[in-house]
């Protein structure tokens, strides 16, 4: 991230325009995919307004690129789709020189996913007839290529997907780059071809745990052992079970809100630039009417001035009687020139009058015609305006009601696992669970009645108000049963039984059940699909404890559970978890692992239960570095002790 800062800065001063926008847009996908989706989210977000605000079009163009690329990987594909095609659009309009091989690779993925061969086909196309590409758009634009062959139905897939793959070898080779489906393409190559024994190779060296058992399970279908294939089937099922999918229709929905937030605001803005408008025009029409008024006292005066015209006139006529005698006949002739002129003096002053009463009626009319049509437009753009702010505050209000009902949640779950543990010389014991999310799936819980005592650890399958919901319920049946004084083997079967029972969802729990006799140390357990617990030997040297292995309560009913026992474990720690912590990934997608686990307890002196599970959750939050935890992650470590060892 600071190197792309620096390199936006150089941009800025050496003013070069494109890459400055493709720097931009390349830091909000480095950050959607490895830092945060919220923080790409942002970033992009950033990149859109400035663009806007400085009218650049190659700023749109990466913007409208960014935000489809992100729709796509939140599986919002109808709108990503929409995005990519309005970019390319855009681009033919204002920047044909711009190369548009990632609009058309990104289509290429969605219609991917749809399993539509020809428009893979087609986007593959017209992104190798595309201006100045680069090595890897070259590569990936032949790698839906050769998904595009896959697809072919009859004799001539071979033939098609060889003649594509042989490409894709040679462009992969030549520019050094391995596209996102090259497992895939090399996978179905060697099945094609019949070698399913290179076809296994290359599925083991898968790293994405759920890919590798999905695509071993294949090869030993292929190869006729079934028995392996079934194995890894149900890895693969396992795997797939634990992503999170609930975190991501959750930043989906919020994502869409953010999108419904910003164009509420955009509608707010182009209502209040509107309203301005009307103002002005308020304001011009006011300026108009001064006008018109003034105009109106300019004809007044004038009328004035031709009275005192008029009288001016009868003054003279006045002076012209007192000569009468000496200029008669100049005497008549005045009085006649002065009728005359009072005759046209009173139609100009009538028709003026009539003339000036027509115009201000008709300013009047228009007048009062805009303004009632103006505030008809205003008292709309009011009424939108209202009704933006009123969705605004709706959205933010249910945001923040959610927000408010899961932390709830998460205080009533938590409020069902203990929090205190027993104090006696004999027992030493310590369990914390800390979910990935609001609330999550995961559960601990133990019962001691005199020197019994009974425990238990399990994992929900999914995430979210559903896994809480019946990780509350399996609790709750447990503690009942294990106040019966049922063996762990028994309260396995009876939990399956009950969770069966009207599971429309296919929920189930894998979980650990043991019950320890702290007089002799006999120890009765009973495993349903969970990962192995680790026990110490007689020099705290630990191993994975060898079980066996019953299926996760939930799924089949009127299954009967296998238990198993142990004579003795006094002075043994046993450490059971859940696969929160062996498979925490930090932001290279690294898992913690079995080994590293496995590694840390072998060479970590025991000092009691607690110091143990607070060290193992600081290793954890060592190895994240600052990611995000992919699932919830639970830890018990409890050590039957010899009271005859303790000193007092």
């Amino acid at each position: 991230m600071n190197i792309t800062d620096q390199l936006k800065d150089a941009c800025q001063k050496a003013k070069d325009e494109d890459l400055y926008y493709r720097t931009w847009a390349n830091q909000a996908s480095f950050a959607f995919s490895k830092i945060s989706r919220d923080k790409g989210i942002e970033i992009a977000k950033a990149l859109n307004e400035y663009s806007q605000q400085h009218d650049s079009k190659l700023g749109i163009y990466y913007s409208s690129l960014i935000t489809a690329s992100q729709s796509s990987v939140l599986r919002m594909e109808i709108q990503a789709e929409q995005n990519y095609l309005k970019a390319l659009k855009y681009k033919q309009s204002f920047l044909p020189h711009i190369n548009a091989a990632p609009a058309y690779l990104g289509l290429a993925k969605i219609y991917h996913n749809r399993r539509d061969q020809k428009k893979v086909l087609e986007m593959a196309e017209k992104a190798l007839k595309e201006p100045n590409l680069t090595g890897p758009s070259i590569v990936d634009a032949w790698s839906y290529r050769c998904i595009a062959a896959m697809y072919h139905q009859g004799a001539n897939q071979k033939t098609e997907l060889n003649k594509a793959y042989a490409e894709w070898k040679k462009v992969s080779e030549k520019y050094h780059y391995r596209s996102l489906f090259a497992n895939d393409i090399e996978i179905y190559h060697a099945r094609v071809n019949g070698d399913y024994e290179k076809m296994l190779e290359l599925a083991q060296k898968v790293k994405l745990p759920q890919e590798r058992a999905q695509f071993i399970s294949y090869a030993y279908e292929w190869l006729g052992k079934w028995e392996d294939a079934l194995k890894y089937f149900k890895e693969y099922k396992r795997v797939s079970d634990s992503i999170n999918t609930a975190d991501i229709r959750k930043q989906s929905a919020e994502h869409t809100m953010q999108m419904d937030i910003i164009r509420a605001e955009n509608e707010a803005k182009k209502l209040k630039l509107h309203n301005q408008e009307l103002r002005l025009e308020r304001q011009a029409n006011e300026l108009e009417q001064e006008r018109l008024e003034k105009e109106a006292l300019d004809l007044t005066l004038k009328n004035r001035d031709i009275e005192l015209q008029h009288a001016a006139t009868l003054l003279k006529n006045d002076s012209l009687d007192r000569h009468a005698q000496q200029l008669k006949l100049s005497e008549y002739q005045s009085k006649l020139e002065a009728r005359q002129s009072k005759e046209k003096t009173e139609r100009i002053t009538l028709w003026a009058a009539i003339s000036v009463g027509l115009l201000i009626i008709t300013f009047l009319c228009i007048y009062l015609y805009r303004r009632s049509r103006h505030m008809k437009d205003l008292t709309v753009a009011y009424d939108k305006l209202e009704t933006a702010y009123e969705q605004l505050e709706q959205t933010t209000a249910a945001k923040e009601r959610i927000e408010s009902e899961l932390r709830i949640a998460r205080d009533i779950q938590m409020s069902m696992v203990p929090h205190e543990f027993p104090e006696r010389p004999d027992l030493d014991l310590y369990a914390s669970m800390t979910p990935a999310k609001e609330v999550g799936g995961d559960l601990y819980d133990f019962l001691l009645e005199d020197d019994i005592l009974y425990f238990c650890l399990g994992d929900v399958s999914g995430k979210g108000v559903p896994a809480s919901l019946f990780m509350a319920q399996t609790t709750r049946l447990f503690r009942a049963l294990a106040k019966q004084h049922m063996m762990p083997a028994t309260i396995a079967t009876r939990l399956n039984n009950e969770l069966t029972e009207k599971n429309d969802n296919g929920m189930f729990v894998t979980m650990f059940i043991g019950q320890l006799n702290l007089t002799n140390g006999q120890l009765h357990f009973c495993n349903a699909g969970h990962n192995p617990p680790v026990i110490g030997g007689d020099e705290q040297q630990g191993s994975f404890l060898e079980m066996e292995s019953n299926a996760p309560i939930g799924l089949w009913p009127e299954l009967e559970y296998i238990g198993e026992e142990i004579a003795s474990i006094k002075g043994r720690p046993l450490f059971i978890y859940s696969d929160g912590l062996n498979e925490a990934e930090n932001i290279k997608l690294e898992q913690f692992g079995d080994e590293h686990m496995l590694d840390i307890l072998r060479h970590t002196k025991f000092k009691d239960a607690r110091h143990v599970v607070e060290l193992m959750e600081a290793e954890v939050e060592r190895h994240r570095h600052g990611a995000e935890p992919n699932d919830d992650m639970t830890i018990m470590c409890l050590k039957a002790l010899n009271i005859n060892k303790i000193k007092i």
